[in-house]
């Protein structure tokens, strides 16, 4: 098993290079110019001297090349994938200048420290130089740190970069998921999804868990009571639900049950109140977000439920006619016990591999579901990113939600094991 783990991790690397590829290009040949919605529209032609628009486009080539969209789509990938998996990244002199600065005020000993923060400004840099050695004091006085910033006793050099900071070798930075910052408001891609990305994981687990929660004991309802009118209105439903798309459910629960005129049950927008703080105490907040969080669960739960229910249904019927089932009743075993013991266990397995679909699935609908109902999540900010044409933040979140759905199916595919101890993953090729 740990084995057929590694080969199926290895062949994520690949899967989610393509998966990048196809979205990187698919990204930039859609209609829209990242750089005219940037300039809102100033970089038009129409109505304005030549002089004018000799400096609009001038301008607007300015930024391109800021931007990184100057070059060739292909040279563009390779930068992004780059530093996204690995990139060392030289310093600047401010920066080098800001470390060796650290570096020597560290190497002072704790009287000396003292005696230096009893001075501010010039006079403390002037008492630090005759601390330190002298070459050593005539590199840093010359770099552009020494002259733009006043000297502080730690902390002088501050990482300011779009990626996570692995360490230093020499006078190079290792970063790594730096996936380069936002067109719109040029804050780091990571910093703008790791606010976002919980609250989507949040849905989406408990959506999953509710999922599987009501869909199987329905389906192994409908099983036991195959034809019965309780199975044919429950299919009914499960079928109406299979088919109706997320995003018109969400807005009908959106204006019936979240809206004045018809039954006002549930907010209608973000996880919170407007009015809550951290007086409120523990159980009110979280009070509060249950009861924010309702409709986007349902609207997001509802279809994988029906879908497992069906599944359930039709894996149950097919193991109670095969033989190890009729030898089961044959032993004298109560109904009860040869349905839960023997003919659920085996349903199961269909089950399970559902879940390499359903995960996708559900990160897909967010995109719908946190946009109707105003969730600050990672869809709603895909979706936002989407009209702005912001390439880095799209790039981010297909990647991000690439990867949960990989992971959800090596997690379906290993849960296997679990629920059939007969499958050998030794005898298994990934």
């Amino acid at each position: 098993m740990l084995l057929y783990t590694i080969q199926r991790t290895l062949l994520v690397i690949p899967t989610l290079i393509g998966i990048t590829i196809i979205s990187f290009v698919i990204m930039h040949l859609a209609p829209g110019d990242p750089v005219d919605l940037f300039l809102g529209g100033a970089a038009g032609s129409d109505g304005i001297s030549t002089e004018k628009r000799a400096d609009a486009e001038r301008v607007r080539e300015e930024l391109r090349r800021q931007l990184g969209l100057d070059q060739p789509v292909h040279i563009q990938y390779l930068r992004w994938i780059s530093k996204v998996v690995f990139h060392a990244h030289p310093l600047t002199d401010y920066e080098r200048g800001a470390r060796a600065a650290d570096r020597l005020l560290a190497s002072l000993s704790e009287s000396q420290r003292e005696e230096l923060s009893r001075y501010e400004g010039e006079e403390r840099k002037r008492q630090f130089l005759e601390l330190v050695p002298r070459d050593e004091a005539r590199a840093i006085s010359a770099s552009t740190f020494w002259r733009a910033k006043r000297l502080k006793l730690v902390g002088n050099y501050e990482y300011a970069g779009a990626g996570f900071l692995l360490g230093h070798i020499g006078y190079r930075r290792l970063t790594t998921l730096d996936f380069g910052r936002s067109f719109k408001d040029q804050q780091p891609v990571i910093a703008r999804i790791a606010e976002r990305l919980p609250i989507t994981i949040e849905i989406n687990i408990i959506s999953l868990f509710i999922a599987y929660l009501i869909g199987i004991p329905l389906g192994i309802f409908q099983a036991t009571r195959q034809d019965s009118t309780a199975d044919r209105a429950l299919t009914g439903v499960t079928f109406g639900l299979w088919s109706a798309p997320s995003f018109w459910v969400a807005l009908l629960l959106l204006v019936f049950l979240c809206n004045q005129e018809f039954l006002y049950l549930f907010p209608a927008s973000g996880i919170q109140s407007l009015d809550a703080s951290s007086e409120w105490g523990f159980w009110r907040l979280f009070t509060d977000h249950a009861h924010h969080m309702v409709m986007p669960v349902v609207a997001s739960s509802y279809h994988s439920f029906a879908t497992i229910s069906r599944y359930m249904r039709t894996s149950m019927l097919e193991n109670t006619r095969l033989d190890y089932v009729r030898t089961a009743r044959a032993k004298g075993l109560s109904e009860k016990v040869v349905v839960l013991l023997h003919v659920l266990r085996n349903s199961l397995i269909p089950i399970v591999t559902m879940m390499a679909g359903l995960l996708p699935a559900i990160i897909a609908g967010s995109v719908f579901i946190e946009t109707v109902f105003t969730i600050p999540g990672m869809g709603f900010l895909a979706f936002q990113a989407i009209l702005a044409r912001d390439y880095p933040i799209v790039m981010a979140i297909f990647t991000i939600g690439s990867s949960l759905s990989l992971l959800g199916i090596l997690v379906a595919d290993l849960l296997l094991k679990v629920v059939d101890p007969r499958i050998d993953f030794s005898k298994v090729s990934a």
